[in-house]
């Protein structure tokens, strides 16, 4: 309510007592409310993404900017949890499900939004009968490092996949001074295993997987989780890592 002398900015005749949110029109009653929003096409809704100036902020603002801020959170809340939704989402993976099980792959895929999910970059070529460009998780213990590979072909060779890291002169730099544990021994004699899925916790097997063979082949008829976890062991160090019984 106005505390000075100004007049309703329709009648005129009185002193205003409201002030429209949306355009700051002051009025006296109700009868001139509905007047000024006939005449300007006005909604009386406060614009909340208008621009305020820090001098004319009020706790009015704040507060409506706070439940604003509410509103879309909610509506995100809201949107990941419809299933409808992200129906665009369950058809990729569907579709690579499908695929997977054509070429022999035993692949699980995590509900939304468990972390190994949003994590994984694994896609198709082409969403019908295309190759996969898997996500792939290299883990190097005896440097304590782990690398990230994305969208790595399925045809690739495990072996030259491998030389990116740990050849002599074709490596990255910075990735084989960071490996150096690695660097007295060929490539070639490295052990790539992958750790044997659906077992009790306290037992853990690891499948040794082939360098002259592709990923795909390698992973053929081996049961794993969104994308393949691959533990490069050293020869003389693989005590620790039991290998699954091949079947």
């Amino acid at each position: 309510m106005s505390t000075g002398d100004s007049k309703c900015e329709l009648c005129g005749k009185v002193q205003w007592k409201y002030k429209c949110p949306r355009c700051d029109k002051k009025t006296c009653c109700l009868a001139c409310v509905k007047q000024h929003k006939v005449e300007t096409n006005c909604n009386g809704i406060r614009d909340k993404t208008a621009f305020v100036k820090m001098k004319a902020m009020t706790d009015m603002h704040l507060l409506s900017d706070y439940r604003m801020l509410e509103d879309v959170d909610r509506s995100i809340d809201n949107h990941s949890r419809d299933p409808l939704r992200r129906s665009g989402v369950n058809k990729v993976v569907n579709n690579m499900k499908k695929i997977a099980e054509k070429k022999g792959l035993k692949v699980k895929f995590l509900p939304y939004p468990m972390s190994k999910r949003k994590n994984n970059t694994t896609r198709l070529t082409n969403y019908r009968t295309g190759d996969f460009l898997w996500h792939v998780e290299l883990i190097f213990p005896h440097s304590d490092i782990k690398y990230t590979e994305k969208r790595v072909h399925e045809d690739t060779c495990l072996g030259d996949m491998l030389k990116t890291f740990l050849h002599p002169t074709e490596s990255d730099p910075v990735k084989r001074q960071m490996l150096k544990s690695y660097s007295r021994t060929p490539v070639e004699d490295c052990k790539v295993l992958m750790q044997e899925e659906g077992l009790p916790a306290n037992i853990k097997r690891y499948h040794q997987l082939d360098q002259k063979k592709s990923l795909c082949e390698n992973l053929q008829g081996k049961n794993f989780i969104e994308y393949p976890t691959l533990h490069i062991v050293l020869p003389d160090r693989d005590d620790q890592y039991p290998l699954s019984t091949p079947k």
